[in-house]
């Protein structure tokens, strides 16, 4: 009997879901019983994965022959922005481009998006000192951008390395832009990019 006992409970534990890193970009939407991913409710798009005619992406910093900064798409987009030893804050404008799915996630009509600058994980430093989401056709860019299905708009951010946290020693940097997806019904967390950056703290492109 006390055996028994013993299997039963054994079974109840394995059969308790464990939470993983993966819910940054799942969630289960009220209706539903599947999980769905962030790219069903916002597309990430660097200048080698846009289809569209846009042109305008941010080169990587003292690059040659020149490369743009970001590549890959969704959540296999990066960010190198490359060599900002020294420098003051810098605005790096158009870095890559956020869009809302058309036609997105059945009873949605549009979504919007916030951003979380993420310091370096093993310094605790943080060389990316803005960002805001701007306009395909210019003006001013704000913290959060709502968008309708379809809508585009640029990720625009801005640097420093300047002064004695950054002593210019040939080091490279990985903070992160959290970019996180809310609409009306849902305001949690689970659907969110966390965009990889490397900035290097040194002469020339760096890594």
């Amino acid at each position: 009997m006390r055996r028994a006992l013993l299997v039963l409970l054994a079974l109840a534990v394995v059969a308790v879901p464990v939470a993983g890193a993966n819910f940054n970009s799942t969630v289960t939407v009220p209706g539903t019983i599947t999980t769905e991913p962030v790219s069903d409710y916002l597309k990430l798009f660097s200048d080698a994965a846009d289809t569209s005619p846009l042109t305008g992406y941010a080169d990587k910093r003292n690059s040659s022959p020149v490369v743009k900064a970001a590549t890959g798409a969704d959540t296999g987009l990066a960010v190198a922005l490359g060599g900002y030893k020294n420098t003051n804050n810098t605005p790096i404008p158009q870095v890559l481009t956020l869009q809302a799915p058309n036609p997105l996630p059945n009873g949605i009509t549009s979504i919007t998006v916030t951003g979380t600058l993420v310091a370096d994980g093993p310094s605790g430093k943080q060389p990316l000192t803005g960002y805001t989401f701007s306009p395909l056709g210019g003006g001013a860019g704000t913290a959060s951008v709502t968008l309708t299905p379809g809508e585009k708009v640029w990720l625009d951010l801005s640097a420093s390395m300047k002064g004695s946290l950054f002593p210019g020693n040939n080091l490279l940097y990985n903070p992160r832009v959290r970019l996180t997806v809310r609409y009306t019904g849902y305001s949690g967390t689970f659907l969110s990019y966390e965009v990889p950056v490397s900035i290097w703290d040194g002469n020339g492109v760096g890594p």
